[in-house]
């Protein structure tokens, strides 16, 4: 097992940029609580761009049994692992890293999250599903809808060629793909189960826009990735609409239940007290009134 005799205590992290405000810390925190675990530690590291290797070889992450991913990291997690859960090798793309006696192993527990968000809104089953965004999380979006059945995706993205990997991911699944103009995004509303993996200012414009459009279909449910602010501006207009929404804060805290079960080898994490803490803390950080 060559490097992890030498630990001790078990030190894991969430590594990104930025990363300060990261919330997992405090799901990893609430569920070593939960479960009497006095042995782990969780931190933060603020990890950018291309420096992932060297914080691990070198840095800060010389000692970290296991990581949590969040962007820009999860290509080069991906990259530097030996070893890959089925998720990551289909998608390129990783979120979570474990320390092996040999190298690291990498897993993508996102799409996991993002499912089990769905079905705790009573989806599961769809025949169409729709992604706003491109990128890394609406990568992992895609492979939830197609996972829940969808055999049609609406995409809509500002620059419509990073939508290649989510059409060749439809592709595989022989799924049929409908691009959706950026003028006209609200048309990816007329998906059964649509998910926002905009950043908060292209959530903003979104927003705002469908605030003008007047009507708008529904989805069965809308999960947005966003969560801090919430409601995010566009589960709010959805909200308004008197639609259902999912918010990101529950993907977040599914697939910290995943990492929890491969860095500590517990069959489940207490989810409803991870995410309460979670909603806890949000209310903490809310600036006063």
């Amino acid at each position: 097992m060559g490097e992890l005799e030498g630990m001790s205590a078990r030190r894991f992290a969430v590594v990104g940029s930025p990363v300060e405000h990261s919330l997992s810390p405090v799901l990893h925190t609430a569920a070593y609580e939960h479960l009497g675990i006095q042995d782990a530690v969780y931190e933060r590291h603020d990890v950018p761009a291309g420096s992932l290797v060297d914080f691990l070889e070198t840095g800060q992450g010389r000692e970290l049994r296991g990581l949590s991913v969040t962007m820009p990291g999860k290509p080069e997690a991906f990259a530097l692992a030996t070893e890959h859960d089925e998720t990551s090798l289909r998608l390129g793309i990783s979120n979570t890293l474990l320390r092996t006696g040999s190298g690291w192993r990498a897993e993508n527990h996102d799409v996991h999250g993002i499912v089990a968000a769905l079905q705790d809104h009573r989806v599961t089953e769809i025949r169409s599903g729709g992604v706003l965004g491109s990128g890394a999380t609406a990568l992992s979006a895609a492979a939830a809808l197609l996972h829940l059945g969808a055999r049609t995706l609406l995409l809509s993205a500002r620059s419509p060629h990073k939508l290649l990997p989510l059409e060749q991911l439809a592709r595989d699944h022989h799924a049929a793909v409908e691009y959706v103009p950026w003028e006209r995004h609200h048309e990816v509303l007329a998906a059964e189960a649509v998910i926002s993996a905009l950043a908060i200012d292209g959530a903003r414009a979104v927003a705002a826009q469908w605030r003008q459009q007047g009507r708008l279909a529904l989805p069965e449910v809308l999960l947005d990735v966003l969560y801090d602010p919430w409601p995010a501006p566009i589960a709010a207009v959805v909200q308004q609409a008197g639609g259902e929404v999912a918010d990101g804060l529950e993907m977040l805290a599914h697939q910290a239940d995943m990492q929890l079960r491969s860095m500590l080898g517990i069959p489940a994490a207490p989810v409803p007290q991870m995410l309460a803490a979670a909603r806890a803390e949000l209310e903490r950080r809310r600036p006063p009134m």
